[in-house]
């Protein structure tokens, strides 16, 4: 098959995965994108992470998801969300597939286990960044269709805080690519040193539930500034969402370090519930979806191209 069946076909079955993950795990991402949008104003109070503590917090996320059902906005900003997110998984993988074909050429992926982490993350970077490039757009909308979902801001702020979503997302590409590829990187190094290739299905979802949780936990703090970034504009964001921050990545995390009293803590805004969404949630996920995604992609190959 040529490299642009091999990019169609990936397309198809990337997107095809994503509608299911996305319409799955959305809800838990909208009440991450909430808590990470509002500063933090006030004291908070710095108790150990016990169990009670633990329990008290999947009460309060149970909580908040029950409200949201109520309040019908449980799935606020999906619809653009899937709108780019579909297609933009679909470049990513199809985008990835034929790179580490073209990479091959050049490097034998099967000489050691260091070329095989190289092509597999070089061809992560260049699917991630074709993707971004197509659904940050929508994300950002998306973002401030979540946030403002859980606010009650009036019409001529909400006309503001929606805006020009996509012109201030596409200046804020490259500070939105440093922020999602930590998190992307990270986690293939650590599935790739970790899992040999042998291992059962039960296994491979241990290691990566293991290392989702890890990464998505260490990589918070660029998240909190990548929707920072795409819904705040000026320093406030207790005041609603005002078109994207101005700020670069590393003067907007200072600058949510500095707010109130939580100094680091105020970095790993929506650590758990992110720990949910990809170390549990997506990751428990992933690996499943990565078997339909090769069937759908070998299927689409012969159907269409053989």
């Amino acid at each position: 098959f040529t490299n642009t069946e091999l990019l169609a076909a990936g397309v198809v079955a990337g997107a095809s995965i994503d509608i299911i993950r996305s319409t799955i795990l959305y809800p838990i991402a909208t009440i991450k994108a909430r808590i990470q949008a509002t500063a933090n104003t006030g004291p908070r109070l710095r108790e150990p992470l016990t169990l009670l503590r633990l329990k008290r917090r999947l009460l309060v996320l149970y909580l908040n998801i029950r409200n949201m059902v109520n309040e019908g906005n449980l799935y606020a900003g999906l619809i653009p969300t899937l709108l780019a997110s579909v297609p933009a998984t679909g470049l990513y993988f199809g985008t990835r597939d034929v790179t580490k074909r073209l990479l091959n050429k050049v490097i034998d992926a099967d000489a050691s286990r260091f070329n095989l982490i190289i092509v597999a993350l070089t061809a992560a970077f260049l699917g991630d960044v074709v993707s971004l490039a197509a659904r940050t757009p929508v994300d950002a909308l998306a973002l401030r269709l979540q946030v403002i979902s859980g606010e009650e801001p009036d019409a001529e702020m909400k006309d503001l805080e929606v805006g020009d979503w996509f012109g201030d997302s596409v200046k804020r590409l490259p500070a939105v690519i440093a922020t999602d590829l930590p998190y992307l990187l990270s986690r293939i190094s650590f599935n790739m040193i970790l899992a040999t290739g042998t291992e059962n299905i039960g296994r491979y979802e241990v290691i990566a539930i293991s290392t989702g949780i890890i990464c998505s936990i260490l990589t918070t703090p660029f998240d909190v500034a990548r929707t920072r970034i795409l819904v705040d504009s000026d320093g406030d964001p207790s005041n609603g969402l005002d078109g994207g921050s101005r700020q670069g990545v590393i003067t907007c995390l200072r600058s949510i370090s500095q707010e109130g009293d939580g100094g680091l803590r105020n970095l790993f805004a929506g650590w758990f519930e992110r720990a949910l969404y990809l170390g549990i949630g997506r990751a428990w996920l992933d690996p499943i979806l990565l078997i339909v995604y090769v069937a759908i992609r070998d299927a689409t190959l012969l159907k269409w191209f053989d």
